[in-house]
């Protein structure tokens, strides 16, 4: 087996809407979702936010109105055949434009927000077109350099979310070291489909973050259970999750079942975090649990004075 390769991963820029990372370029029209300085396709420093973009667009089209405006207030006072009408005229243009012009400040982000739909509907194929190019540039760095590709993917699948792009984050994933401090997530990588290498990263993930380890991770590793007690570490990886799970109550309401068959692989510490739940709760019996966690109290921890508190 190929040992894992330490690495520092570029800190993770997330951003409130997926659409926020894709840029645009300004001379070619090819959009990008990555980090890159220069268009890859026309190779000009002109890329710009397709929500700059956007914006740029309402504010044209909001400046088109108020012309249109002007216009039909300035024929007003063409057409006025006394002074007061021209007057009356002018003054009623002015007190238009400056109400359109404050109702046009205060929608702008909403019809920013039309205009960015309209673009990404018409320009779809070229956003398709740059986000191929990107997954190009991803393959090409992974071949000579797995972090960098790595983190080429990974902002490809923050809009790009399908099996092939998951796995291609977990394969790469697997073959660094993985440390509590990287930013790492679970989810969005679950797949529906049994996968070694995914299972194999529940485990280092149950060991080193367990709060990543929640409700769909254990539905995963239930509704593979018997692929993965298969693999050479099978167990080891359903007991780091059951020691992940029992840090939350509401896990062990959940999935009785999961933690008692594995409860008595429990290292000491969560074994201890089990017990307490099981003592602070005395009505519930979890389908067993309860039974199970005493008899695994009763074999080895009846004489532990970290457990003899709750008694």
């Amino acid at each position: 087996m190929d040992k894992k390769k330490p690495v520092q991963l570029r800190p993770y820029s997330k951003t409130r809407y997926v659409y926020q990372k894709l840029r645009v370029c300004k001379h070619c029209h090819h959009f990008t979702i990555l980090w890159e300085d220069s268009c890859a396709h026309c190779k000009r420093n002109a890329l710009v936010p397709v929500m700059e973009l956007a914006e740029k667009r309402a504010k044209r089209s909001m400046q088109s109105d108020r012309l249109l405006f002007c216009i039909i207030g300035l024929s007003a006072v063409l057409l006025s055949q006394t002074f007061l009408q021209i007057v009356i005229s002018f003054a009623c243009m002015v007190a238009l434009l400056v109400w359109l012009w404050l109702i046009q400040r205060r929608v702008l982000h909403s019809e920013t927000l039309h205009a960015l739909d309209k673009l990404i509907r018409s320009q779809r194929k070229q956003i398709l077109e740059g986000l191929d190019l990107n997954k190009a540039t991803a393959s090409a760095a992974i071949k000579e350099d797995a972090q960098l590709g790595y983190e080429i993917v990974r902002e490809i699948a923050s809009l790009v979310r399908n099996d092939r792009i998951r796995l291609q984050q977990i394969v790469l994933l697997q073959s660094f070291s993985l440390r509590k401090d990287m930013e790492l997530e679970l989810e969005p990588l679950l797949l529906d489909e049994f996968d070694p290498d995914l299972a194999a990263y529940i485990g280092e993930i149950a060991k080193i973050k367990r709060e990543l380890i929640n409700s769909k991770a254990i539905q995963y590793l239930l509704d593979h259970e018997s692929n993965i007690l298969r693999m050479e570490q099978g167990r080891q990886i359903m007991i780091d999750a059951a020691g992940a799970a029992v840090r939350k109550k509401k896990y062990i309401d959940t999935f009785p079942d999961f933690i008692s068959r594995y409860a008595d692989g429990l290292p000491r510490y969560r074994f201890l975090r089990l017990y307490q739940i099981v003592r602070r709760n005395p009505g519930l019996s979890w389908n067993g649990l309860r039974d199970r966690v005493s008899a695994i109290y009763n074999e080895h921890y009846r004489s532990d004075p970290d457990f003899q508190k709750w008694d």
